[in-house]
C-alpha cells in the first residue's frame, strides 16, 4: 500500500491562483464541463473519490476508444469535362468535402473530475475518543467535524461536489447543501483484524482480558455485552498508523475492529480473519456507502449525477438515516442496524404473506417537481443508455417519464448504553415500499419504536453525560480566555511603563 493516491491532483499553493467571488465562480462553471470534487486528505478517501471520478468519467465520456481513422487517400480535383457521368463527379467533390469537414471538426468537449484534498478538524485531532470529540452544541453531531470545512468551500463555489463515507454524513446537512446521490454500498459489516502471529479466529478465541482497538462507541457498546471479559480501548489514525500499533510486538493490542469496506478499497481485505454482523454486532448507519454532496441549487451538478445512484443503496440507506435522524445520533450514540431491500414486480403484490406489510399502500405522494432533488426520485428515473446524462433533462414544466418500482425492505435496529448494559432492539416485519421517501418514513417509525421500546433512557443518559462534557469543556474555554486577557493587559502594562523588579 503506498502513501501517494494516482486520483490525487491537488495543486500546490504556489500554484493556485486567487479564488474569485461566488457569483462569478458560479458563472463560469455554468459554462464549463469541468468538476471539481472535494475530499478528505487521507488515503481511503482520496481513494474513494479517485473510484467515483472514474466513475463520472466513464458515465459522460464513455470508454476509452482508439483514435479516429483518418482516411490517408490523396484528395484528387476531378475534371468535370473528362467524365461524361456529371453527376458521379460532382458526388466526388461532395465527398471530399465532407472528409475535410469532418477531419477539421472540433471534437464533443470531454467532461474532466478533478479533486483536491483538505484536512479537517476531524482529521487533526487524531487523539480524543469519537464519542468524546464533539462542538459545544449538542444540537450538532461530532461527525460534523469531518464536513464542515469541506461543506464550507462547497457552498462558496470552489468545490462542485463533496466524496464522503456516508457514515461520517450528518442526518441533517447544513442549509444550501443535499446528498445527490449515493453510490453502490460495499459490505457494510465490521470486520475482525488479529495481530501478526496470533494464532486467533475470532473474537470467542481471544483469552480473557485481550485487549480490542477501536475508535467507534457503537462498537464497544455492542461488544461488551457479547464479551465482557475482552478490554476495549480507544485507537484511532489511518489505517497504517493502527497496523502498526496493534502488529508492534510492544503493544498491548491483540485485535482491532474494522469496516469491511474501507479494508476493502485500500487493498487490506487479506487481513480480515472473520466478519462481524448480528446478532454479535450491527454496523453503523450508511457505513459501506458513499455519498456525493452538493448544492442545492446547482441542477448542472445534479444532473452530472443522474445515472451514478445506485437506488437500492439510497433506499436502504434512506431508511437507516431517518431512523437515526428521529434517534437525534452523531458518532456518539451507540445506534446499530442491518437493512435489506429486494425489488419486485406489481404482480409480486397481490402475493404479500402475513409476513410482510404494505403501510404505504394508500398514501399520495407529493408530486414531483422540476428542482426536485435527485434523492426523492432516485430509481424512479431510467437512464437510457443512448442518452448522455450530461445532455438536459428536465424542462421547466415537466419531467421525463418515471417508472413505478417496488421494493421490499428490511431494518432491524439497535440503541446499546454506552457500558453495554442496557440493549434495546427493534425487528420489524419488512414492508413494501416505492420510492426513497417512503423508506425514510420506515426508519423512522422503526425509531419511534425503539424510543417507545426504552431506547429514549439509553439516549437521554447519552446526552446527559455529553452535555456534561460541554459544560466542562466550555469552562476551561473561558477560562483560558480569560487568562490570556490578563496575560496581555499585564504585557500592556509593562510596555506602557516601567518594569517592576521582584526579587
Amino acid at each position: 500500500m503506498t502513501s501517494s493516491c494516482p486520483w490525487h491532483t491537488n495543486s500546490t499553493a504556489v500554484n493556485r491562483r486567487p479564488v474569485p467571488d461566488r457569483d462569478l465562480l458560479l458563472a463560469m462553471k455554468a459554462q464549463a464541463n469541468s468538476f471539481v470534487l472535494g475530499t478528505r486528505k487521507s488515503n481511503l478517501a482520496l481513494i474513494q473519490t479517485g473510484h467515483v471520478a472514474d466513475d463520472l468519467r466513464l458515465l459522460h465520456n464513455g470508454p476509452s476508444s482508439p483514435p479516429a481513422q483518418i482516411d490517408s487517400r490523396m484528395d484528387l480535383d476531378v475534371d468535370v469535362n473528362s467524365n461524361p457521368d456529371s453527376d458521379a463527379d460532382s458526388d466526388s467533390e461532395n465527398n471530399v468535402i465532407a472528409r475535410k469537414q469532418n477531419q477539421t471538426q472540433p471534437p464533443t468537449p470531454e467532461y474532466t473530475f478533478s479533486i483536491e484534498s483538505m484536512t479537517t478538524v476531524g482529521d487533526r485531532n487524531q487523539t480524543t475518543p469519537l464519542h468524546l470529540l464533539s462542538p459545544y452544541s449538542s444540537s450538532q453531531p461530532a461527525k460534523s467535524l469531518w464536513t464542515d470545512e469541506l461543506e464550507a468551500k462547497l457552498i462558496n463555489g470552489h468545490f462542485d461536489m463533496l466524496i464522503h463515507s456516508l457514515k461520517d454524513v450528518p442526518t441533517v446537512l447544513k442549509d444550501g447543501c443535499e446528498i445527490g446521490c449515493m453510490v453502490k454500498r460495499h459490505d457494510p459489516r465490521d470486520a475482525l483484524v488479529i495481530k501478526e502471529g496470533l494464532p486467533y479466529r475470532s473474537l470467542e478465541e481471544l483469552p480473557d482480558g485481550s485487549v480490542v482497538g477501536t475508535g467507534s462507541v457503537r462498537r464497544v457498546a455492542q461488544l461488551k455485552r457479547a464479551f465482557p471479559n475482552l478490554v476495549f480501548e480507544d485507537m484511532r489514525g489511518n489505517l497504517n498508523t493502527r497496523f502498526s500499533k496493534l502488529d508492534n510486538p510492544s503493544s498491548p493490542f491483540s485485535a482491532l475492529i474494522l469496516a469491511m469496506s474501507g479494508l476493502s478499497r485500500l487493498g487490506m481485505a487479506h487481513r480480515v480473519v472473520s466478519a462481524l454482523s448480528a446478532p454479535t454486532l450491527m454496523h453503523a448507519v450508511g457505513q459501506g456507502a458513499l455519498a456525493v454532496e452538493i448544492r442545492s441549487d446547482d441542477n448542472r451538478t445534479r444532473n452530472c449525477l443522474r445515472g451514478l445512484g445506485h437506488w437500492p443503496t439510497e433506499w436502504t440507506c434512506g431508511a437507516e438515516r431517518g431512523c437515526l435522524r428521529v434517534l437525534e445520533g452523531g458518532c456518539s450514540v451507540p445506534v446499530g442496524v442491518e437493512s435489506e431491500i429486494v425489488e419486485l414486480e406489481e404482480s409480486d403484490l397481490e402475493k404479500i404473506d402475513a409476513e410482510v406489510e404494505d403501510p404505504f399502500k394508500d398514501e399520495i405522494e407529493e408530486p414531483l417537481k422540476q428542482d426536485s432533488p435527485m434523492l426523492h426520485f432516485s430509481g424512479l428515473v431510467d437512464v437510457r443508455p443512448d442518452t448522455r446524462p450530461s445532455t438536459p433533462t428536465f424542462s421547466k414544466h415537466s419531467l421525463p417519464p418515471l417508472r413505478r418500482r417496488y421494493a421490499k425492505l428490511r431494518l432491524h435496529a439497535c440503541v446499546t448504553a454506552t457500558d453495554g448494559s442496557k440493549h434495546v432492539l427493534y425487528e420489524p416485519k419488512p414492508v413494501i415500499v416505492r420510492s426513497y421517501r417512503q423508506a425514510e418514513k420506515f426508519g423512522e417509525e422503526c425509531a419511534r419504536k425503539l424510543r417507545a421500546m426504552g431506547a429514549s433512557e439509553v439516549l437521554d443518559e447519552i446526552n446527559k453525560v455529553r452535555k456534561e462534557k460541554e459544560q466542562a469543556d466550555l469552562q476551561r474555554a473561558i477560562e483560558r480566555s480569560k487568562a490570556l486577557v490578563e496575560e496581555q493587559e499585564k504585557m500592556g502594562k509593562v510596555q506602557g511603563g516601567e518594569a517592576e523588579v521582584v526579587a
